[in-house]
C-alpha cells in the first residue's frame, strides 16, 4: 500500500503544513455531512443574495478564503503572510454566521 501511494502521488510535494490543510479539509467535509444527516438545514437568507443551507456556506466560505489567499499573494506577494489567514478567517467566520 505504501508503495502504491508513494509511485501514485508523487507528483504532489507533500509537507506537513499541506497534509494539516487536506486533513482539515476533509474532516471538515466529514463532520459537516455528518451533522446535515443527524439535523439537516433549513436554507436561510443572510446577506448573500440567496437562500443558503449549511453546506453552501462552508462552500462559499472556503471558495472565498482561496480567493482572498491567491489575491494578497498576486498583490502583496509574500509579504505578512499571517494577514492572509486573519482575513481569510474573518471573512469565513462573517460567511458561516451571517451569510
Amino acid at each position: 500500500m505504501t508503495d502504491f501511494l508513494s509511485e501514485n502521488i508523487a507528483w504532489m510535494y507533500w509537507t506537513v503544513p499541506t497534509a494539516i490543510f487536506f486533513g482539515g479539509l476533509f474532516a471538515t467535509l466529514i463532520a459537516m455531512g455528518i451533522w446535515d444527516r443527524q439535523s439537516p438545514s433549513l436554507p436561510r437568507k443572510g446577506f448573500l443574495p440567496m437562500p443558503t443551507t449549511r453546506g453552501d456556506r462552508l462552500f462559499l466560505s472556503i471558495i472565498t478564503a482561496i480567493g482572498i489567499a491567491l489575491l494578497w499573494l498576486a498583490i502583496l506577494g509574500n509579504t505578512a503572510l499571517p494577514g492572509i489567514a486573519i482575513l481569510a478567517t474573518l471573512a469565513i467566520a462573517a460567511i458561516a454566521w451571517k451569510g
